[in-house]
């Protein structure tokens, strides 16, 4: 395929895999804002498959029509002039169109591959985000090439709690992932709002990802495989050619310095003072240590001969969350309507990594807590024959687990549809690359899961004019998200913890600050319907200040964070807090492009963790002060 020279650089990172689950998303961005345009941007250019943006600034003579519009529509319109280059470099202020089909044009020109499409309605705060999302997953847009996007990554740019709000409860319902981004003058922020109940991490692609090469038992212990190369060789002190002695790879001469070390000892090293012994046993094997590059590799990775194959703890929780019983209720279509369809919200890619944790759980049960071999070696001095010999050997085995864990796949599978009694079984069989790719991660398989938007806007200003007459029209009650209240004791828990390591130039610049600064100003457009510094007198300026800063003082209250030491000599000190109010008040809610593309990168680097599920996203919330050029995650 063509794309494939063009996108090299980016398939080094996320592959083949990740490139085709960008390139069958359609990412919706809701408010064409600088920081959500720059957001797409940096989507269009690697390729995501559609976008669409859904706004509601329609300039002279353009009707907002509510009805989904290609960028071709606009071919011929004027598309007006830039008057503010302090604004959204995307979308001109005046001419004959609406800002989401001017968007929509400008960036369909940075990518011929990537199809955009366009709504303008009258309100954001009047859409129906259930419907609208509904039928946009039974009739999405065609992408350019005729293919059908099969996954909704939702961005949300620069919106009130009016619209944002509905939005989050539509896309937690749903199971969409929902990314906010924010800029608000010299300040701006990114939240990741997981899909329900969690996002999965199919590669965490960690740097300091240890080997898996199954020594701590010994030759004796080692599968069949490696145990056949070991005894293909001779021990080390009956090899007299130097050459052939200074190509036995590491794996072999750990192997052999195990069985030495047993004959003394009862186990593998375990205190310092053993695995420095067994470092010095491995070194007093060579002959010439200083010129045999395959017992400097030995020494180096000595840990591997004691280190367990077990999965992580991390891991461990994770599995600990699954259990074919919760799948089984999850998969199986039983809330069936009248009309024989469902109101049951299923998220297929969450469904298949449950079947597969349930699957490696009885794998472990089966193989004494030891996960599937991931099948890969690192370069090692060695002669040819030896190193493809291990190359098969360890391949073979991790062919032999993975089929062994497909086999609990298919039964798990089979169970469910016995006990589905005719009702639909929501979860096909995992395709041979998520198993594959399941088995190579299975020591550090991850998930994220964070609380929704609308459920931390309860927690930070729950009296609020709109969060409680939102609250109230929606039902939404925070008692019935599962792990809630976990969730809440953990993130004030950071929290509080984070408050001790300030910003060490200047402890008023610390992020953290301006995020509450930042939820002062929501609270107060709640409150008036209009942000702070829309009046440029000086005493309605100095008013809305001291609005903002009492405001602050109830959302620090209602964090936890009122007694922090921190805080009292910060935010909650009269002078300096009210100087943090008057400089976001100053803001008057301004769109500087600059800091729209720091936080739009930002943004769009998540969207495309969470689309390939590769890497680990954001836990929560990017906090950007441009004040200082610095930068902070929390949990809120």
């Amino acid at each position: 395929m063509a794309t494939n020279d063009k996108y090299d650089r980016q398939l080094r990172l996320w592959g083949a895999s990740g490139q085709a689950a960008l390139s069958s998303t359609l990412v919706l961005l809701i408010g064409a804002s600088a920081c959500g345009t720059e957001s797409l941007k940096n989507l269009v250019l690697p390729g995501v498959g559609a976008f669409l943006i859904l706004d509601d600034v329609v300039y002279d003579g353009s009707p907002a029509t509510g009805e989904i519009a290609t960028a071709a529509d606009l071919m011929n319109a004027d598309t007006g002039k830039f008057e503010s280059p302090t604004s959204n470099f995307f979308a001109a202020q005046s001419g004959n169109s609406t800002k989401a089909a001017m968007s929509c044009a400008l960036l369909c020109e940075l990518n011929p591959d990537v199809s955009g499409f366009h709504c303008s309605v009258p309100s954001l705060d009047k859409v129906d985000y259930p419907t609208f999302f509904a039928k946009l997953k039974n009739d999405p847009p065609k992408t350019n090439t005729g293919a059908v996007t099969s996954s909704i990554l939702v961005i949300s740019a620069d919106q009130p709690s009016p619209v944002l709000i509905p939005l989050s409860v539509a896309c937690h319902d749903l199971s969409l992932p929902l990314v906010n981004v924010r800029s608000y003058g010299l300040l701006g922020y990114v939240r990741i709002q997981t899909p329900s109940p969690y996002h999965v991490v199919k590669d965490t692609k960690k740097t300091n990802k240890l080997v898996d090469l199954r020594l701590s038992s010994g030759a004796e212990g080692a599968f069949d495989g490696l145990k056949k190369v070991y005894d293909s060789i001779d021990k080390l002190e009956s090899i007299t050619d130097s050459k052939d002695h200074g190509h036995v790879p590491y794996i072999i001469i750990l192997l052999q310095a195990l069985a030495k070390w047993k004959e003394n000892h009862d186990k593998a090293p375990a205190t310092y003072d053993e695995k420095e012994e067994f470092r010095a046993l491995v070194k007093s094997m060579a002959n010439d240590y200083n010129n045999e590059i395959n017992f400097q590799e030995a020494h180096d990775q000595a840990h591997l001969a004691w280190m367990e194959s077990n999965i992580s703890d991390e891991s461990q929780i994770v599995l600990d969350k699954c259990s074919e019983e919760v799948f089984h209720a999850a998969a199986i279509e039983t809330d069936m309507e009248t009309d024989g369809s469902s109101n049951k919200t299923v998220n297929v890619a969450i469904l298949q990594f449950q079947l597969m944790a349930c699957a490696l759980k009885r794998f472990l049960k089966e193989n004494n807590n030891v996960p599937p071999l991931e099948g890969t070696i690192p370069d090692m001095a060695s002669d040819t024959k030896t190193f493809v010999a291990l190359q098969e050997a360890y391949r073979s085995q991790a062919e032999s687990d993975r089929s062994k864990l497909t086999s609990y796949i298919n039964e798990i599978l089979k169970a469910c549809k016995a006990k589905s009694n005719g009702c639909k079984v929501c979860v096909d069989m995992p395709s041979e690359h998520d198993i594959v790719t399941f088995c190579k991660n299975a020591r550090d398989i991850n998930i994220l899961e964070t609380r929704p938007i609308y459920a931390e806007y309860q927690a930070q200003d729950p009296s609020g004019p709109i969060v409680e007459s939102l609250a109230k029209s929606l039902n939404l009650t925070t008692s019935a998200l599962p792990n809630f209240d976990s969730l809440q004791s953990d993130a004030r828990d950071d929290l509080i913890c984070s408050t001790m390591d300030p910003y060490e130039t200047d402890p008023m610049q610390t992020p953290l600050l301006w995020f509450i600064a930042l939820r002062a100003c929501d609270a107060f457009y709640d409150c008036h319907g209009h942000y702070p510094g829309k009046h440029d007198q000086n005493l309605a300026l100095e008013a809305d200040a001291n609005e903002v800063y009492k405001l602050m003082g109830e959302i620090v209250s209602n964090m936890g964070l009122k007694e922090c030491d921190f805080m009292k000599e910060t935010l909650l000190d009269g002078e300096k807090g009210k100087n943090v109010a008057r400089e976001v008040v100053r803001y008057d809610e301004a769109e500087i492009h600059t800091i729209a593309a720091v936080v739009g990168g930002v943004a769009s680097q998540e969207a495309v963790k969470l689309i390939t599920g590769q890497y680990v996203p954001v836990n929560d919330t990017y906090i950007y002060n441009g004040i200082a050029s610095t930068g902070a995650v929390h949990r809120f």
